[in-house]
């Protein structure tokens, strides 16, 4: 049973670590207000780079201000050539930053919040993509 959960561990940690190693920062302009990690924020520019912790991200304000840390998981495409992009899941008129793509490595899951579950069962789930560029 130790060794499971010994080996259990280890992936995580690569996973964790392998996102971090290649996950690069992206910036886009966010149109809308919009929610991450239990925090709302105003429409306008915005970078979503690594933190020092792996699985960590943070996201700053075009000022360089960081507004918010946040974990995420590793998540994959099949796609050869991700493009950059943010991805928001929208339910009636919030919006909840979901993804993040960079163009190279894995792309960064977020949880949803208890807010947005309790929305998943009242209205359904649009996606939006905002495009962006590396940093």
């Amino acid at each position: 049973m130790k060794k499971i959960l010994f080996s259990l561990a280890m992936i995580g940690m690569f996973a964790a670590a392998s996102m971090a190693a290649e996950f690069f920062a992206v910036k886009a302009r966010v149109p809308f207000d919009f929610a991450v990690a239990g925090r709302q924020l105003p429409a306008g520019v915005y970078t979503v780079e690594r933190h020092g912790t792996p699985g960590m991200l943070m996201l700053r304000d075009a000022a360089g201000h960081i507004k918010t840390l946040f974990q995420a998981h590793p998540v994959y495409t099949n796609a050869s050539a991700q493009s950059p992009m943010l991805v928001f899941n929208k339910y009636g008129d919030r919006y909840f930053l979901a993804r993040v793509w960079s163009a190279a490595g894995p792309g960064a899951q977020l949880n949803r919040t208890k807010i947005e579950k309790e929305l998943v069962a009242a209205a359904p789930v649009e996606q939006i993509l905002v495009a962006a560029i590396y940093r």
